[in-house]
């Protein structure tokens, strides 16, 4: 057979880091569209989805915390922290921790009975198996030394294989490469694989069998699959319950015993369910709006303490992005009914506040500041937005009678929605100068197409019908010219930005003739003002209001933000937005919006790139969408 040989990997942390950055999005992606599909609030399902996500990432951890230590865990000892965030994981305590977080929570946010257990199965198999790949690539949970002529991998020099091979005496100092081992990570990728397939396979029976069914049966194969996989581990790569144990005359891991006796105990209640073949109801969700606004400020606090501690930085991501649209949909919710209570202007930066906990709290600490040169730098950068809003009009007819007998105007209804696809550049020149003030010019072309479709409801308001009558398509450029200049040090420092935009930035006003609708007048726009300030650490917490900033607040429909922000402990152009977007459209122009500026890790190669999403949406009726691709040359 034939030896795959992986040699040293320069980088392990950082492929392994990104293989799991893969896997939870792959599972949070999965829960979210099966949450869409089923058409579950998004305040009642996010905050269970976020908060499996945190207990599957925690368990990982803590199933290796001694009992005793618990206490000194809880009071936040630095160094039980340091052995945790350092020391080896299993997702065996992952999964456990995951099913008694959606246990204990599913009732108090509304989900009754077992059926909301099956959503977890899926994304938990496909995302284990996404991680196998980061394990393979590292070479942690490895197998044991392959039999000559089988199937094996052989790892270079610095793996993990290699020093433990070395370590038993089983290589000599200066060794090319360790012995091959059993590719348990691919065995391991296949049976997650495997599994995911057969519940995708299984769908349509499934739908007849009681709720939990097929979370009993995914959790049972796992575990007896890895049960198998067990005997070709090396006992040096299983962290967990390793050592031998004699039972009834039969010598198994102590691992071994557990899955086995667990497979076999969820295989069984999967068969008793199916068997009895009793389906209940499904009972029709229960909004309880005082515990998801509680559960998600504890995931909140949660997450603030433990991100300094115990999370690796894709953790950190995975669950700032979650937490992010946990706070969005609160808000949502929350500011119809505070402005009845509230000023309008008070109500509105309801979320950049709670979202800039958020950000202060899972900050690092910032970097030591350095003297910059002054170097200039420059950024391209290109990208794609999307712009999506509806909206109701009404337009009076003023003078005459439909029958001629004289009378007064009337009141037209319509349904109208505007769709705006763009593409473009920018460019901008930076400069530090002498006295440490960062000073930008910059500039850039957007072109794209707007979309406007109207539908005459009559004389009488009506739901929003998505088939319009007619559609109307214009062109659109935008020509982008800002400067931007900053001063000041720490809480103190200001930046601002100025710019134009020229061309043909969008219709932002829409005058059906009467009738149906076949024709229209449309008040076309040519010249917005932008404008941004910021105030704040550059690096820990700032607050910013823009009109207008980029093209994707300034194309299809002009949107003024206010909002808190992070440079996630740098000060190199990274960055974490998030707060209030004002869009005037078919009534309620209030949005929540989140942004980021993610650079690469250092050591990759590629931190001259940048991506730098932006979503905005008020959960309903509008949505703008942007992702942009920056490339830095110089400082």
């Amino acid at each position: 057979m034939p030896q795959l040989y992986l040699p040293p990997v320069a980088h392990g942390a950082f492929y392994y880091q990104l293989a799991q950055l893969a896997a939870f999005g792959l599972y949070v992606g999965l829960l979210l569209a099966h949450g869409y599909r089923r058409g579950y609030p998004w305040r009642q399902w996010l905050p269970l989805v976020t908060a499996a996500t945190l207990a599957l990432m925690l368990g990982c951890q803590l199933v290796f915390l001694p009992l005793g230590e618990w206490l000194a865990w809880l009071r936040g000892d630095a160094a039980v922290a340091h052995a945790l965030a350092h020391g080896p994981r299993s997702v065996l305590g992952g999964a456990v921790a995951s099913l008694l977080a959606v246990l204990v929570l599913k009732r108090a946010l509304g989900f009754r009975g077992w059926a909301v257990l099956d959503a977890f199965a899926g994304p938990l198999c496909w995302a284990l198996a996404m991680q196998c790949v980061g394990c393979g690539l590292v070479g942690c949970c490895w197998g044991e030394v392959a039999a000559p002529g089988s199937l094996g991998m052989s790892f270079g020099p610095g793996t993990i294989p290699y020093l433990a091979q070395q370590a038993q005496g089983l290589l000599p100092l200066g060794a090319a490469h360790a012995l091959p081992v059993v590719p348990t990570q691919f065995y391991h990728l296949l049976l997650c694989g495997g599994i995911g397939l057969v519940l995708q396979a299984l769908r349509h029976r499934a739908a007849s069998w009681p709720g939990g069914s097929r979370y009993l049966l995914a959790m049972s194969l796992l575990c007896l699959g890895r049960f198998g996989i067990e005997f070709w581990r090396d006992p040096a790569g299983e962290p967990l319950l390793s050592a031998p144990l004699v039972l009834a005359g039969f010598s198994l891991l102590k691992i071994q015993w557990l899955l086995l006796f667990e497979g076999l105990a969820l295989l069984a209640g999967w068969a008793w369910l199916v068997r009895r073949r009793v389906v209940a109801p499904v009972a029709p969700l229960t909004l309880r709006s005082h515990y998801s606004a509680g559960v998600a400020l504890g995931l909140l606090a949660a997450t603030g303490w433990l991100g300094g501690s115990l999370l690796t930085p894709p953790e950190v991501l995975t669950l700032q992005l979650l937490l992010l649209l946990v706070l969005l949909a609160e808000a949502r919710a929350l500011l119809p009914r505070l402005s009845y209570a509230l000023p309008r202007l008070a109500s509105l930066p309801l979320a950049a506040v709670l979202g800039g906990v958020l950000l202060l709290a899972t900050a690092q600490a910032p970097a030591p500041q350095q003297a910059a040169p002054p170097s200039p730098s420059l950024t391209i950068s290109t990208g794609l937005l999307a712009n999506y809003h509806d909206e109701d009009l009404q337009v009076y007819r003023g003078g005459g009678s439909c029958n001629g007998t004289g009378g007064g105007g009337h009141t037209e209804y319509y349904n109208l929605y505007h769709r705006t696809l763009a593409g473009g550049a920018d460019i901008t020149s930076q400069k530090i100068q002498l006295n440490g003030r960062r000073r930008e010019l910059g500039g850039g072309l957007w072109v794209g197409e707007q979309r406007t479709g109207s539908h005459f409801l009559g004389y009488a308001p009506g739901p929003f019908v998505v088939q319009p009558d007619s559609v109307t398509r214009s062109r659109l450029v935008d020509v982008h010219l800002f400067f931007g200049q900053e001063a000041g040090h720490n809480w103190l420092t200001l930046r601002y930005r100025l710019g134009i935009h020229l061309g043909k930035l969008g219709q932002y006003a829409y005058y059906p003739e009467s009738g149906n609708a076949s024709s229209a007048n449309a008040s076309e726009t040519n010249f917005a003002p932008e404008a941004m300030l910021r105030l704040g650490h550059p690096q820990l917490l700032f607050a910013q209001y823009d009109a207008g900033y980029g093209a994707e607040n300034a194309l299809g429909a002009y949107t003024t933000r206010i909002a808190l922000g992070s440079g996630l402990g740098h000060d190199d152009g990274r960055q974490v937005l998030l707060g209030y977007a004002n869009s005037v459209h078919y009534g309620n122009p209030g949005m929540g919006f989140a942004s980021a500026n993610l650079r690469l890790p250092a050591g990759t190669g590629l931190t001259a790139l940048s991506l730098e999403p932006y979503f905005a949406t008020d959960f309903d009726r509008h949505t703008i969408l942007s992702l942009k691709l920056n490339y830095r040359l110089g400082r």
